[in-house]
């Protein structure tokens, strides 16, 4: 199947079926260890080990979503570090919460590669954040509700705030809950304002 944009043909990648598979079970795999290791080192290691990876598959152009994503975090992290106190050791960088800032950076990234493999089926902006939002704020609130009630993950500085209903998690004020339902689509919107292509689509 081909696309054109502005004159320039592109061609869905080759391996588009197969990195589809890939990802899904890298993010089952990296949620599943969430209970079994620490969570800090866990989610800095998968940041790190997302750049080798995006390069074997071909697919480096996706690292300008990966670099939005990091400094969407960073902002987030700076702004809201007082906010957040695990019940488990974290490592510190520049005074930040480290499993913070690789959890944030690593899901916004996660959630658009998951999104991007579906992209080509839509052709409005609208339709495409549409999609985005919906696949952001189902994952955001599973990711969170099993940290929360199977792998005993806990910000205990936000303990005294009652969580979502149904589900009982992200533990925060309700500006702060908010704010997590609304990064999502803004993460999506700069990269889209920017124009960065889609990482499984291959110019012809």
């Amino acid at each position: 199947m081909m696309l054109s944009s502005r004159n320039i043909v592109y061609k869905f990648h080759k391996w588009k079926k197969q990195l589809l598979f890939a990802d899904k079970i890298i993010s089952v795999i990296v949620l599943l260890l969430l209970g079994l290791t620490r969570p800090d080192l866990l989610m800095m290691s998968v940041y790190i080990l997302l750049i080798p990876y995006l390069y074997l598959t071909k697919r480096k152009n996706a690292l300008n979503h990966l670099a939005i994503a990091s400094i969407v975090s960073i902002i987030w992290v700076v702004f809201t570090n007082k906010y957040y106190n695990y019940n488990f050791e974290t490592l510190k960088i520049f005074g930040l919460n480290s499993y913070l800032l690789f959890a944030f950076a690593t899901g916004l990234f996660a959630v658009y590669i998951l999104y991007s493999h579906w992209e080509h089926k839509l052709r409005t902006l609208n339709s495409k954040l549409l999609l985005f939002i919906v696949l952001y704020w189902l994952l955001l609130i599973f990711v969170e509700t099993i940290a929360y009630h199977v792998f005993n993950i806990h910000n205990i500085a936000n303990a005294i705030y009652s969580g979502l209903p149904l589900c009982d998690c992200l533990h925060a004020p309700r500006w702060m809950q908010a704010a997590y339902f609304l990064i999502g689509p803004i993460y999506f919107l700069i990269c889209e304002f920017l124009g960065f292509e889609n990482p499984h689509f291959v110019r012809k």
